[in-house]
């Protein structure tokens, strides 16, 4: 028995559906008062914040049970404890598996806080800070770090923009105002795709490549949708490349390695 053909087709089925709730007729779904789908209700901490949500001390930005998702690694199982003086492939095939547990991707977690902690960004899941806001976080192995944020006023949005260079670690920012029909464009492109209604996160394995993450700070509570390396296939990843890409482009940035 080769033990290598198992791995690749069962992460396939952990990996490779598509984390889209399922909702009858593509029924978009918007958050209120009473159902936020997805999302989550504010925590109201006090005492770690200022008055504009940017924290007093480095602490993570984000619900950890967000990032919550069965270990893409995986585990091998088999009919009997593994014997290291027995040679595996003895054991039948149909005995022999692979299974996830579930767990909470931290170190994800841990890194873009880091990233939004040094720019002095808000945090944006305890108290509404009292403008909607959306952000757009895109970390990469190779490339420079990029951190979008659109809020709104009362006549005008705003776009704030922080590059991290990613050999140096010196910190770009600039603010750019956009039309509220622009505003309101982003905020359709969001809705449309069922950001309210999507998993969160999707653990997957990953060496290298960008990870993108969305959050959303509305009157109602906070929602946030994170992938590593999103794809063109399936709704989660599509939404998060158009939504990011929509952002890069507003912003006025020269970004070449969109990937």
């Amino acid at each position: 028995m080769h033990l290598v053909r198992y791995i690749p087709y069962l992460l396939f089925i952990n990996l490779g559906c598509s984390s889209a709730t399922q909702l009858p007729d593509r029924q978009v779904v918007l958050p209120n008062k009473d159902n936020l789908y997805s999302g989550t209700r504010y925590k109201n901490i006090p005492g770690v914040l200022d008055e504009q949500g940017v924290p007093l001390k480095s602490m993570p930005y984000f619900n950890f049970e967000d990032f919550a998702d069965f270990d893409p690694a995986g585990y091998i199982i088999a009919d009997k404890p593994y014997d290291k003086e027995k040679d595996l492939s003895k054991i039948p095939d149909n005995k022999v598996g692979l299974y996830h547990k579930l767990g909470i991707d931290s170190a994800t977690v841990r890194h873009i806080s880091s990233l939004l902690f040094r720019a002095k960004e808000p945090v944006l899941n305890n108290f509404f800070i009292g403008n909607e806001t959306y952000r757009f976080i895109r970390t990469s192995a190779f490339h420079d770090d990029l951190i979008i944020r659109l809020f709104r006023h009362s006549k005008q949005a705003e776009i704030h923009i922080t590059r991290i260079n990613k050999k140096t670690g010196g910190l770009a920012e600039k603010e750019i105002s956009i039309s509220l029909k622009q505003y309101e464009e982003f905020k359709e492109l969001l809705n449309n795709s069922n950001f309210w209604a999507l998993q969160p996160y999707k653990w997957v394995l990953g060496v290298d490549g960008s990870h993108w993450t969305i959050e959303a700070h509305v009157p109602y509570g906070y929602k946030v949708l994170s992938r590593f390396h999103p794809g063109l296939i399936y709704e989660d990843e599509l939404l998060l490349r158009r939504a990011g890409q929509w952002l890069i482009s507003k912003s006025g940035l020269d970004v070449k390695e969109n990937y």
